[in-house]
């Protein structure tokens, strides 16, 4: 490969100096078209903490994963119950109600003598158009496809049939933290604490162990796999992250069996040291770039971008949380420090997104030059103050329109849509578009 076109920049870069000169025309990219952000639709249902009924947790419609269809059509919304939420995008760019269906319900394991949660871990939309949409779920033990179809219509309403295909279960002993469909279209993989599982969509009673980092003695153990997801277009490479802020490459051409990895990439450059230092470098996400180019990965205080070309360092670590660190030992002792922040990719692979405490998000270019901190909050919301840390509302979760400007944020029981602001040169571009069609 001699040259690599960008289409987001209408730029062809010489492979030998990519990464510089793509970094100064992004910059330029980016000064010209500054990242404003305007609230587009809040959706969810509030819960009633004060409710007597002691039937439902208090937390039980608290979002719990998001996830945009590849074509950017569906948001699907998962919740702590259990529940999925179809929404359906609009002419105006706003989402509307699909579907809505019971995925997982809470059961008890007898061997173990645990109840197994109902929560929706994660959810993932099969990568490629057929009959129907199919969407993947998952629970910490189970996992599950569902067909989506329109029946027709009543009233000029959509009747929308869903439909359980398959049920993945029984190959998991740890929580399954993680699910990603492979570019092949026949295989996905799903990850617990210790193993990583590679099955095929059409075969639900086995699988094959493709990863195992269990040692023969667990007093041994000293990391765990927090999250994992398939290249994008290279239907053999995998990355995988731990509790050390370590993320591994894996080559299938290699070996089947993935005892070891292609290519390690580590931060040793850490501003914490001592009991946080875990903690705080702990990968929570990890997410190949659409263009599969670059790798993103989340812990608590940053984000860092990593080619996979070169594993001696981080290509660039945004920070964001300094702000946190005077307030660590709080963080600790509310639990918050554990909790698992996701990042996402605009389908340019030019931008990211990532969720934080008082109700914040950070919207920044793929180098860190241009952050941008916003609220996730209706308009007509008071403003919070940012100088008091509020860590129980946060955005957790996020999730960013394959082929448009379109960002879903889930904040404890609601979820926000928010919208790019066009600049007069786009607004013109879009308009000779419509002239011409």
């Amino acid at each position: 490969i001699r040259d690599i076109v960008v289409p987001a920049l209408g730029t062809t870069f010489p492979m030998e100096s990519f990464n510089t000169q793509f970094e100064k025309a992004a910059n330029k990219f980016y000064a010209e078209s500054p990242s404003v952000w305007d609230f587009s639709q809040m959706f969810g249902e509030e819960d009633n903490e004060n409710s007597d009924d002691d039937s439902q947790d208090a937390t039980d419609n608290y979002i719990s994963s998001l996830a945009f269809d590849p074509q950017g059509e569906l948001l699907a919304v998962g919740y702590n119950s259990g529940q999925v939420v179809v929404l359906t995008q609009q002419d105006d760019w706003t989402y509307q109600l699909y579907s809505e269906f019971k995925s997982h319900d809470s059961e008890f394991d007898c061997l173990t003598s645990t109840e197994i949660e109902e929560k929706i871990n994660m959810i993932r939309w099969y990568p490629f158009q057929s009959q129907g949409q199919f969407l993947m779920t998952t629970n910490d033990k189970t996992i599950k496809l569902f067909k989506l179809w329109n029946k027709g219509y009543v009233d000029d309403t959509p009747d929308i049939g869903v439909k359980q295909r398959r049920v993945f279960s029984g190959a998991h002993a740890y929580n399954i933290n993680s699910i990603s469909f492979n570019s092949d279209g026949e295989t996905f993989i799903s990850t617990d604490d210790l193993r990583i599982n590679l099955w095929h969509t059409d075969v639900s009673h086995e699988t094959f162990g493709v990863v195992d980092i269990k040692p023969d003695d667990m007093e041994e153990l000293t990391e765990v796999i927090t999250c994992s997801e398939f290249h994008p277009n290279d239907c053999g490479l995998f990355v995988y992250a731990t509790s050390k802020g370590v993320v591994r490459l894996c080559d299938l051409r290699d070996s089947a069996l993935c005892k070891g990895y292609s290519k390690t990439f580590k931060d040793t450059e850490s501003d914490i040291g001592g009991f946080f230092q875990e903690l705080v470098t702990t990968v929570s996400d990890v997410k190949w770039s659409p263009c599969g180019r670059f790798l993103l990965s989340r812990d608590y205080l940053t984000m860092k971008i990593w080619d996979p070309r070169m594993d001696s360092r981080a290509l660039r670590t945004i920070k964001f949380h300094d702000h946190l660190i005077p307030s660590l030992c709080d963080l600790y002792e509310d639990d918050s420090i554990f909790d698992k922040f996701t990042c996402s990719w605009s389908g340019d692979s030019m931008r990211i997104v990532t969720g934080s405490y008082n109700g914040s998000f950070y919207v920044c270019d793929a180098f860190g030059s241009h952050i941008t901190q916003m609220t996730a909050a209706p308009p007509s919301a008071p403003q919070r103050s940012n100088n008091i840390l509020d860590s129980s509302h946060k955005v957790l979760h996020t999730a960013w329109h394959p082929s448009g400007d379109v960002i879903g944020l889930g904040a404890k029981d609601f979820g926000f849509l928010y919208l790019k602001q066009q600049d007069d040169s786009e607004s013109e571009s879009e308009e000779e578009e419509e002239e011409s069609q």
